[in-house]
């Protein structure tokens, strides 16, 4: 699972954590035009009222992060959320790193580190988040913090994927190719049996799409589908999800991926602006995909379980 590199959703799906608050020392290193000892003590605490905006300072944008500030607020004074929520790691110099707590499983805990901050704060942090929610996933995210697995590894999470590397596509940039002779239709298109059985041969026979999404198949010499892919929307506004499905294993090397993959891209300009995607980031022919077609590589993450009983 590949997360864009956003609170958003994760902010809307919270839970309600206990309270903690607790010091640790030593504190991450500051950069040289902030000198501090090495053994001056750092806190790991929830946010509160007071203390909410601590958990957007470490965002880029000073707008944006007041924005999200506000609307968090807005969730707040509707009972929908908590300042609890977000779990803040602080040191002298300021805040260090910022989680949010979701309450669905399948939202991952995001970590957002300031620049330099070092395992000795990093360590006990991620433990305190491993310890406060042991079903969900940790993701590092290269845009958010620094893919160092190591502090992640020392307090007991444990790598649950391959790297991942996250591609954006600016739909309105170019044009794509629509590759003629193509098989196109709604979901229920995947209901003949020739799709099926690629679909069943490609690893996927249980992907059914959904309402709004198109099925894309691309034929071969003899009549039938080889390649197969579909597009529909993401859960961002005016942002289209693709799923490469794939190829047909006999047909593999002929380029037919790519031009499935700007085929699917032409479509989707039709409806959205934006396209993310992502791959391991040891598939290089995927990665070659994505950057024929103009897909810009935006970011690349980490995941992590638990590791405990049922994480």
């Amino acid at each position: 699972m590949l997360v864009p590199p956003i609170h958003s959703a994760a902010e809307s799906s919270a839970g309600t954590p206990p309270a903690i608050g607790r010091t640790i020392s030593p504190c991450p290193q500051s950069p040289p035009e902030v000198p501090l000892n090495p053994s001056t003590e750092c806190t790991i605490e929830r946010a509160t009222a007071e203390t909410l905006p601590d958990a957007y300072g470490l965002h880029p944008d000073r707008a944006e992060a007041q924005t999200r500030l506000e609307q968090f607020r807005q969730r707040v004074a509707q009972g929908q959320a908590r300042p609890e929520q977000f779990v803040l790691l602080r040191s002298r110099r300021g805040v260090e790193g910022v989680a949010l707590l979701p309450k669905h499983p399948h939202v991952p805990l995001v970590v957002h580190t300031r620049e330099g901050a070092s395992a000795g704060g990093l360590t006990p942090f991620y433990a305190e988040l491993r310890a406060a929610a042991p079903e969900r996933t940790l993701l590092l995210d290269s845009t958010l913090a620094a893919l160092d697995p190591g502090p992640a590894l020392e307090a007991g999470w444990k790598p649950s994927a391959p790297e991942q590397v996250l591609y954006e596509t600016d739909l309105a940039a170019r044009t794509w190719a629509l590759t003629p002779g193509t098989l196109e239709g709604g979901a229920e298109l995947l209901e003949r049996p020739d799709l099926a059985a690629l679909l069943a041969e490609l690893g996927q026979g249980g992907w059914t799409g959904g309402p709004d999404w198109r099925v894309v198949a691309l034929l071969g010499e003899a009549g039938l589908p080889v390649a197969l892919g579909a597009l529909g929307p993401s859960n961002r506004p005016g942002w289209a999800s693709i799923n490469l499905i794939g190829v047909q294993e006999g047909e593999r090397g002929r380029g037919l991926g790519g031009h499935l993959h700007a085929h699917l891209l032409a479509r989707a300009a039709e409806r959205f602006a934006w396209h993310a995607g992502g791959t391991e980031a040891d598939n290089q022919a995927m990665r070659r995909i994505f950057e024929r077609n103009g897909s810009q590589l935006r970011a690349r993450q980490l995941y992590f379980r638990s590791g405990f009983k049922g994480g």
